[in-house]
């Protein structure tokens, strides 16, 4: 349970916390949704009710990056009005260590990356959704409710089919051909008016069909005509729809999946591959930069000198700036696949404690 000392600090560390919380949103959300905003409010005419929802949707995927800087900020602040005010000379006299005084940064820093994780995980995708039905009906002239012309390898160990639809909505494909395939030979053709997703047994109902068998030399002597064929194939209505969505739009299962379907059907190359994986990694890397941020903070702020909300601002944007550099760096060689994609992703939180870690020390000795 938390001593008095540990409530002490995290009251501390709470005010500057959502101080930063705030003056973070300002100034990013400004740059990374505001201008994009008004370029289709000016441009397009987007209804200026239309653009405020679009903002309150986009506005967790800004918030995923604010979460760090304003733990970052919080620590930075607390201790160095603690500092400032010879509170933690007290402490150490009373034979209270550093290290003991983390305990509560620690605490904030754990809260606020399970707060972005959820968001990370659950809102953020559900808002860029949100958004982008919103820009796609008020923006286009014709909502695309359909897929037309769908063309999928299906990969099961090797080759094994080649599926064709014209169209697909609302979990019916029309015009549908598939081509079965063993040992790299084609042996049959299946054709069908329609193919119908039955969800209870999760596989596709073919309807008004043919199955064209084939020889070896490639040829068909007989056909045979079927009114309703249960046909396995292992994607869903929604697996072929998953090339449509961003990675931002996605959850981890989802990003998951599309990238093990993006391998098996070879249509991506090996670059998109790891930047995708570096993306799923991330997901949860990013988060917990919040705890990595407060644990390099708390250290910045034990100076002799106290500083102020400006000063602290702006230390914190560089520090933002260089974690930024960093996971840039670490992204380009990652994708290059010097470095596995779950080390591109938590290279900058393992430089970044690192840092941490050697300032604290410092400061404990």
């Amino acid at each position: 349970m938390f001593k008095i000392i540990d409530r002490y600090i995290f009251r501390e560390l709470i005010d500057p916390f959502f101080f930063g919380l705030g003056a973070f949103t300002a100034i990013f959300s400004t740059s990374m949704i505001l201008f994009d905003l008004v370029r289709h409010v000016i441009m397009r005419g987007l209804p200026l009710q239309v653009a405020v929802q679009l903002f309150l949707f986009k506005l967790p995927g800004v918030m995923v990056y604010i979460f760090p800087m304003a733990t970052l900020l919080a620590a930075l602040l607390a201790f160095s009005r603690l500092s400032g005010d010879s509170e933690i000379i007290a402490f150490r006299a009373a034979g209270i260590s550093v290290h003991r005084l983390m305990i509560s940064v620690i605490f904030l820093g754990i809260i606020v990356s399970l707060v972005t994780f959820f968001f990370y995980e659950i809102v953020v995708p559900e808002g860029e959704k949100a958004a982008q039905n919103i820009l796609v009906e008020k923006t286009a002239k014709k909502k695309p409710l359909i897929q037309e012309k769908i063309f999928t390898p299906i990969v099961q160990g090797g080759l094994k089919r080649m599926l064709f639809a014209e169209k697909i909505k609302d979990g019916v494909m029309e015009g549908v051909i598939v081509g079965e395939i063993q040992n790299g030979k084609l042996t049959q053709i299946i054709s069908a008016k329609e193919a119908e997703w039955q969800k209870d047994k999760e596989t596709w109902l073919f309807k008004n069909g043919v199955i064209y068998p084939l020889s070896e030399a490639g040829e068909y002597k007989h056909l045979i005509r079927f009114d309703e064929e249960y046909i396995s194939i292992k994607y869903s209505p929604q697996d072929f729809s998953l090339g449509d969505k961003s990675p931002e739009e996605m959850n981890i299962k989802e990003l998951r999946d599309y990238i093990q379907r993006e391998k098996e059907l070879g249509v991506s190359t090996p670059d998109e591959i790891r930047d995708h994986s570096i993306f799923l990694h991330r997901k949860i890397a990013l988060p917990f930069a919040c705890l990595v941020f407060a644990f390099l903070g708390a250290p910045l702020g034990l100076t002799p000198r106290r500083t102020g909300s400006g000063v602290g601002l702006g230390i914190s944007l560089i520090i933002v700036i260089l974690f930024i550099f960093i996971s840039a760096f670490s992204t380009a060689i990652g994708i290059l696949g010097w470095i596995p994609p779950a080390l591109a992703a938590w290279l900058p939180n393992i430089v970044t404690g690192f840092i941490g870690y050697y300032i604290l020390q410092r400061s404990a000795a």
